[in-house]
């Protein structure tokens, strides 16, 4: 079993991006929400996938993780621009790092808390 296996098993959004904010890994979630294949995703940004003028917590907590190299768990409101549909995430994000220590992206999860 792979580790894309397990991580398309569950019904969260785990994702990575590159410092630029760019998708280098989406799951099998976030390819639905963004009705999108892996290989759409890769390389963009979330500007092709959520209106960041209403989703403006995405874009302050991807920056918090980027400069000050913390991880942080906080909710997130999103509106998906394909559909117009807004949804409510409990989400953690923390920095990856390259063999210096330096921070070159990030990674997440993001649980759906919409209905809560």
């Amino acid at each position: 079993m792979t580790p894309e296996t397990i991580l398309d098993t569950l019904d969260v959004a785990i994702y990575s991006k590159d410092r630029q904010g760019r998708y280098t890994y989406a799951n099998r979630l976030v390819q639905e929400i963004f009705g999108a294949s892996l290989a759409e995703i890769i390389g963009r940004d979330d500007s092709e996938f959520f209106d960041l003028e209403v989703s403006n917590d995405l874009k302050v907590n991807d920056e918090a993780v980027m400069s000050s190299g913390q991880a942080v768990s906080r909710r997130e409101r999103d509106v998906v621009k394909e559909t117009g549909e807004e949804r409510v995430y409990w989400t953690i994000k923390a920095p990856l790092r390259d063999g210096d220590g330096n921070v070159i992206g990030l990674c997440g999860i993001s649980l759906d808390i919409t209905d809560e």
